[in-house]
């Protein structure tokens, strides 16, 4: 079962990859990507999504057991929807955000995108995911 997930995450990934062949790829997650404001407190789009992917990556490495267990899935399976969520969500946010863009507007943005993804790909819905994530604290 476990298996099939995984595979059906990686095509999932790849199917929208291919969706958006013409669309820049997304970064690489970076937690040490540059994100030096410009005068107007922008930063460069694509450092910050490196730094999401990196930042949502390290969470899910630190979020409790209690807590996974509300997603139904191993860690290594969480941590891979997690990335394939920001993933799709870039070619959303990012094309209409070039070449800069401020994080107060981007970081609200693409979380809700990416949980909205994770939540819709693992067949969740958010008050069931919520009540339960609730209740582990």
């Amino acid at each position: 079962m476990h298996t099939i997930f995984s595979y059906c995450l990686l095509v999932a990934a790849s199917l929208t990859y291919g969706a958006c062949a013409g669309a820049e790829p997304p970064p690489a997650a970076n937690d040490q990507a540059n994100l030096e404001r410009d005068a107007q407190g922008k930063v460069d789009t694509d450092a910050l999504f490196a730094f999401m992917r990196a930042r949502s990556a390290t969470k899910g490495r630190a979020l409790s057991d209690k807590k996974l267990q509300c997603y139904g899935i191993s860690r290594a399976q969480f941590l891979a929807a997690v990335d394939a969520s920001f993933v799709d969500c870039y070619p959303q946010i990012a094309p209409e955000n070039r070449p800069r863009i401020l994080p107060e507007n981007a970081i609200p943005a693409l979380g809700l995108c990416a949980r909205k993804t994770l939540l819709a790909g693992l067949k969740l819905d958010s008050d069931t995911a919520n009540a339960c994530i609730a209740k582990a604290d």
